[in-house]
Protein backbone atom coordinates (compact mmCIF):
# COMPACT_ATOMS: atom_id res chain seq x y z
CA UNK A 1 0.00 0.00 0.00
CA UNK A 2 2.90 2.26 0.70
CA UNK A 3 3.97 1.44 -2.19
CA UNK A 4 1.36 2.21 -4.19
CA UNK A 5 0.70 6.10 -2.75
CA UNK A 6 4.65 6.56 -3.05
CA UNK A 7 3.87 5.64 -6.93
CA UNK A 8 0.98 8.10 -6.85
CA UNK A 9 2.62 11.08 -5.57
CA UNK A 10 5.81 11.06 -7.40
CA UNK A 11 3.36 10.61 -10.45
CA UNK A 12 1.59 13.32 -9.39
CA UNK A 13 4.09 15.13 -9.03
CA UNK A 14 5.92 14.36 -12.49
CA UNK A 15 2.81 15.01 -14.54
CA UNK A 16 1.59 18.28 -12.50
CA UNK A 17 3.59 20.86 -13.88
CA UNK A 18 2.53 19.37 -17.60
CA UNK A 19 -1.13 20.20 -16.51
CA UNK A 20 0.05 24.21 -15.42
CA UNK A 21 -1.58 27.53 -17.19
CA UNK A 22 0.50 30.07 -18.54
CA UNK A 23 0.10 33.06 -16.50
CA UNK A 24 1.00 36.61 -17.23
CA UNK A 25 0.72 40.06 -15.77
CA UNK A 26 -1.63 42.17 -17.51
CA UNK A 27 -1.71 46.09 -17.35
CA UNK A 28 -4.98 48.23 -18.88
CA UNK A 29 -4.48 48.98 -22.39
CA UNK A 30 -1.42 46.52 -22.79
CA UNK A 31 -2.53 43.09 -23.36
CA UNK A 32 -0.67 39.94 -22.85
CA UNK A 33 -0.18 38.30 -26.29
CA UNK A 34 -0.10 34.18 -26.40
CA UNK A 35 -0.30 32.03 -30.00
CA UNK A 36 -1.84 35.18 -31.99
CA UNK A 37 -4.62 36.22 -29.34
CA UNK A 38 -4.93 39.68 -27.23
CA UNK A 39 -5.66 39.25 -23.45
CA UNK A 40 -6.39 42.43 -21.89
CA UNK A 41 -8.61 44.59 -19.64
CA UNK A 42 -9.56 48.08 -19.45
CA UNK A 43 -10.78 50.46 -16.86
CA UNK A 44 -14.50 51.25 -17.39
CA UNK A 45 -15.27 53.40 -14.35
CA UNK A 46 -13.13 53.92 -10.93
CA UNK A 47 -14.17 55.72 -7.70
CA UNK A 48 -13.52 55.91 -4.14
CA UNK A 49 -16.40 53.96 -1.47
CA UNK A 50 -16.08 53.75 2.29
CA UNK A 51 -16.66 50.23 3.54
CA UNK A 52 -17.18 49.52 7.82
CA UNK A 53 -15.35 53.05 8.22
CA UNK A 54 -12.38 52.33 5.36
CA UNK A 55 -12.04 53.82 2.15
CA UNK A 56 -11.58 51.49 -1.08
CA UNK A 57 -11.33 52.11 -4.37
CA UNK A 58 -14.33 49.65 -6.90
CA UNK A 59 -13.11 49.57 -10.26
CA UNK A 60 -15.54 48.06 -12.81
CA UNK A 61 -13.54 46.34 -15.63
CA UNK A 62 -13.81 44.99 -19.14
CA UNK A 63 -11.63 41.67 -19.37
CA UNK A 64 -11.18 40.39 -22.78
CA UNK A 65 -9.58 38.28 -25.56
CA UNK A 66 -9.12 39.19 -29.49
CA UNK A 67 -7.72 36.94 -31.85
CA UNK A 68 -5.52 38.09 -33.84
CA UNK A 69 -4.00 35.22 -35.07
CA UNK A 70 -5.28 35.55 -39.10
CA UNK A 71 -6.81 32.67 -38.22
CA UNK A 72 -10.09 30.87 -36.57
CA UNK A 73 -9.51 29.24 -33.08
CA UNK A 74 -11.48 26.09 -32.61
CA UNK A 75 -11.52 24.18 -29.81
CA UNK A 76 -13.50 20.44 -29.74
CA UNK A 77 -14.33 19.20 -27.24
CA UNK A 78 -11.92 17.59 -25.03
CA UNK A 79 -11.75 15.04 -22.99
CA UNK A 80 -11.69 15.53 -18.94
CA UNK A 81 -10.36 13.18 -16.20
CA UNK A 82 -13.60 14.75 -13.76
CA UNK A 83 -15.56 16.77 -15.15
CA UNK A 84 -16.65 18.79 -18.46
CA UNK A 85 -17.25 22.19 -17.05
CA UNK A 86 -15.97 25.22 -19.06
CA UNK A 87 -14.54 23.70 -22.04
CA UNK A 88 -15.00 27.13 -23.69
CA UNK A 89 -12.65 28.65 -21.09
CA UNK A 90 -10.21 30.96 -23.63
CA UNK A 91 -8.50 32.76 -19.76
CA UNK A 92 -9.06 33.40 -16.26
CA UNK A 93 -8.43 36.97 -15.12
CA UNK A 94 -7.21 37.33 -10.82
CA UNK A 95 -7.16 40.67 -9.43
CA UNK A 96 -4.03 39.87 -6.89
CA UNK A 97 -4.86 43.21 -4.45
CA UNK A 98 -8.73 42.43 -4.95
CA UNK A 99 -10.36 42.29 -1.42
CA UNK A 100 -13.80 40.69 -2.09
CA UNK A 101 -15.65 43.41 0.49
CA UNK A 102 -19.79 43.88 -0.69
CA UNK A 103 -19.65 40.51 -2.40
CA UNK A 104 -17.22 41.78 -5.56
CA UNK A 105 -15.30 39.11 -7.18
CA UNK A 106 -11.23 38.54 -7.38
CA UNK A 107 -11.32 36.97 -10.78
CA UNK A 108 -13.72 36.21 -13.81
CA UNK A 109 -13.63 34.12 -17.05
CA UNK A 110 -13.12 34.97 -20.94
CA UNK A 111 -15.06 32.37 -22.54
CA UNK A 112 -15.13 31.13 -26.75
CA UNK A 113 -18.89 31.13 -28.14
CA UNK A 114 -19.83 27.90 -29.29
CA UNK A 115 -20.34 26.94 -33.16
CA UNK A 116 -23.03 24.35 -34.11
CA UNK A 117 -22.53 21.79 -37.23
CA UNK A 118 -25.60 21.13 -39.52
CA UNK A 119 -26.41 17.00 -39.68
CA UNK A 120 -28.95 15.61 -42.19
CA UNK A 121 -31.19 12.72 -41.24
CA UNK A 122 -33.63 10.43 -42.75
CA UNK A 123 -36.91 10.16 -40.22
CA UNK A 124 -40.10 8.88 -40.53
CA UNK A 125 -43.09 11.87 -40.23
CA UNK A 126 -46.39 11.41 -39.01
CA UNK A 127 -47.83 9.59 -42.26
CA UNK A 128 -44.85 7.16 -42.30
CA UNK A 129 -43.06 9.10 -45.19
CA UNK A 130 -39.26 9.39 -45.20
CA UNK A 131 -38.03 13.47 -45.07
CA UNK A 132 -35.01 14.86 -44.26
CA UNK A 133 -34.36 17.11 -41.48
CA UNK A 134 -31.33 19.36 -40.64
CA UNK A 135 -30.11 19.23 -36.91
CA UNK A 136 -27.72 21.39 -35.80
CA UNK A 137 -25.37 19.96 -33.63
CA UNK A 138 -22.78 22.00 -31.60
CA UNK A 139 -19.00 21.29 -32.51
CA UNK A 140 -17.05 23.11 -30.08
CA UNK A 141 -16.33 26.65 -29.75
CA UNK A 142 -14.60 28.90 -31.58
CA UNK A 143 -12.87 32.34 -31.50
CA UNK A 144 -12.75 33.71 -35.21
CA UNK A 145 -10.22 35.65 -36.57
CA UNK A 146 -9.97 39.18 -35.47
CA UNK A 147 -13.31 38.92 -33.09
CA UNK A 148 -13.26 39.60 -29.67
CA UNK A 149 -15.13 38.27 -26.55
CA UNK A 150 -15.24 39.95 -23.49
CA UNK A 151 -16.81 39.90 -19.94
CA UNK A 152 -17.22 42.52 -16.80
CA UNK A 153 -15.47 42.72 -13.23
CA UNK A 154 -16.00 44.62 -10.30
CA UNK A 155 -12.93 44.50 -7.98
CA UNK A 156 -12.54 46.41 -4.40
CA UNK A 157 -8.73 47.34 -4.13
CA UNK A 158 -7.27 49.24 -0.91
CA UNK A 159 -7.23 52.82 -1.23
CA UNK A 160 -4.76 54.52 -3.81
CA UNK A 161 -4.36 50.97 -4.96
CA UNK A 162 -5.15 50.12 -8.89
CA UNK A 163 -6.05 46.54 -9.71
CA UNK A 164 -2.65 43.91 -9.95
CA UNK A 165 -3.88 41.65 -12.91
CA UNK A 166 -3.03 37.59 -13.51
CA UNK A 167 -4.08 36.16 -16.62
CA UNK A 168 -3.89 33.01 -16.53
CA UNK A 169 -4.27 31.39 -20.47
CA UNK A 170 -6.00 28.31 -21.61
CA UNK A 171 -3.54 26.47 -24.24
CA UNK A 172 -5.23 25.91 -27.17
CA UNK A 173 -4.47 23.42 -29.42
CA UNK A 174 -3.60 24.20 -33.06
CA UNK A 175 -5.39 21.96 -35.54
Amino acid sequence: MNRLLTCLLLLTGICSPLFGQQAYDAQPGKPAQFNGIDYGYEIRNERRVDIGGERFMRYELSIYATNKSNCTKIMFPRQALLDQKDQNELANFDCLNATGKRLTSKSAKVLARPFTVPYRQRVKNAEGKEVVTITDIQAGHMLRNGETVSNSLIVIVPDGEQPVMKVRIMEIPDL
